[in-house]
């Protein structure tokens, strides 16, 4: 190669150089300019069909039906998987705080982890919604400022199905619980539901996460004399209750009632009607209650296959009325956002007349519902008959007996 060669050689490439650093300092003053909704979600493992990608696609629906913008800022999705593992999630969250990574977390799926990144974001800039968690710990002694609570909820649906079937006849339970803070918070709170409504426990035996083979477990609750077997577990352990449950001639001939404090319609899917007809449960949201929810749940299934749970639902949800307010609130921080998101009313395809109290818990409707018979089945998907609704301030733990110290005006 000659000089005059070597030359233009070098040229171009300092050109290509030059462009290929121009290109990612444009590419970060895009990602510096735009508003980016964080997911921390279980990709992999017992809750992938609750949340998961389908989580993801109920948050680019709520950017859309914003207009893909907000001050002037273009709105984008970040999501990572946390594995189920709190450690992870919290290093997730931490790191996405400090660097600026993301403006929001729209959830955070499961009660170890949520409570972990509860921790990890207390004194941090970051307002985060969560969706995929039962434990009301969030809202109660753990509360923090920039936390809000906004679906599923494991005192309300205890509430909804504790003291509904309780009331309805149904007095002696055994609870069959996964080992886990999800569910001793929950069986905890269940027990006293039961018993404030003239119910009685007759016992409980626990199982580990992820435990494959639970039929000597139900077997030992239906031999109890039970007239109610409640599961407190979700995901994958919820469905291998169902199940298995199936097999007990008391549960299969409906002489015991199984109720599932956790369970949400792709579970239902999962498990398959036929071996889950008449579990008893609760849902936040169901996408065939009206028009204005199977119009919206039909655009979710257009995308995925699948209509949506009330976690992927609850996503949707928080992230359009956290548009709203940010748009009012001219600023992405989190104190000023909040003020707002309580001010403005909280109202779409998903919760309608929803109230957000100054622990962090968003008030809404909560139902009781049953599997259909196969036969009553009449389209894809409408597994659930809606047996009664709840109004939140009836379903929802009172403000006062959370012991939140963001009440009480002091600093948690």
């Amino acid at each position: 190669m000659n000089g005059k060669s070597l030359r233009s050689c070098l040229c171009l490439l300092a050109l290509a150089v030059m462009a290929l650093v121009q290109g990612s300092a444009s590419s970060a003053r895009a990602a510096d300019e735009s508003i980016a909704v964080g997911l921390l979600l279980d990709l992999k493992g017992s809750y992938l069909h609750l949340a998961g990608p389908g989580s993801v696609t109920a948050a680019r629906l709520a950017i859309e039906d914003a207009g893909g913008m907000v001050l002037g800022r273009p709105i984008r999705v970040v999501f990572a998987d946390h594995g189920n593992d709190p450690a992870t999630a919290a290093r997730i969250a931490r790191e996405w705080a400090d660097a600026g990574t993301v403006q929001v977390i729209a959830d955070v799926v499961g009660s170890p982890t949520a409570l972990a990144v509860q921790d990890a974001l207390r004194d941090r800039d970051l307002l985060t919604f969560y969706n995929g968690v039962m434990t009301p710990a969030i809202t109660g002694k753990a509360c923090a400022a920039n936390a809000i609570h906004w679906m599923y909820d494991g005192y309300a649906f205890n509430q909804v199905i504790g003291g509904e079937l309780t009331r309805l006849g149904a007095r002696r339970w055994y609870l069959v619980v996964v080992d886990n803070q999800f569910g001793r918070d929950v069986q905890q709170s269940l027990t006293a539901i039961i018993q404030s409504n003239g119910g009685t426990v007759l016992g409980s035996v626990t199982h580990a996460f992820g435990e494959p083979n639970l039929f000597g477990k139900l077997r030992q609750a239906a031999q109890s004399g039970a007239d109610v077997i409640g599961l407190v577990n979700a995901g994958n352990d919820l469905i291998a209750s169902v199940r298995q449950a199936y097999d007990l001639l008391g549960v299969s001939r409906g002489k015991i009632t199984l109720a599932a404090v956790a369970t949400t319609l792709t579970d239902v899917h999962v498990m398959q009607p036929p071996l889950a007809q008449g579990l008893r449960l609760t849902h936040a949201f169901y996408w065939n209650r009206d028009e204005e929810s199977r119009a919206w749940s039909r655009r979710f299934y257009e995308r995925t296959g699948a209509m949506p749970t009330d976690l992927q639902a609850g996503v949707y949800s928080a992230l359009t009325h956290y548009f709203k307010a940010v748009a009012a609130a001219g600023t992405t921080e989190s104190r000023a956002v909040v003020a707002r998101l309580r001010e403005i009313p909280i109202r779409d395809a998903v919760v309608r007349k929803g109230v957000l109290r100054p622990d962090g818990r968003m008030v809404h409707d909560v139902h009781l519902l049953q599997v259909k018979k196969p036969a009553d089945i009449s389209e894809p998907w409408d597994y659930l008959r809606i047996l009664k609704t709840i109004p939140g301030e009836a379903a929802f733990r009172p403000l006062e007996a959370g012991e939140c110290p963001l009440v009480a005006g002091r600093r948690p």
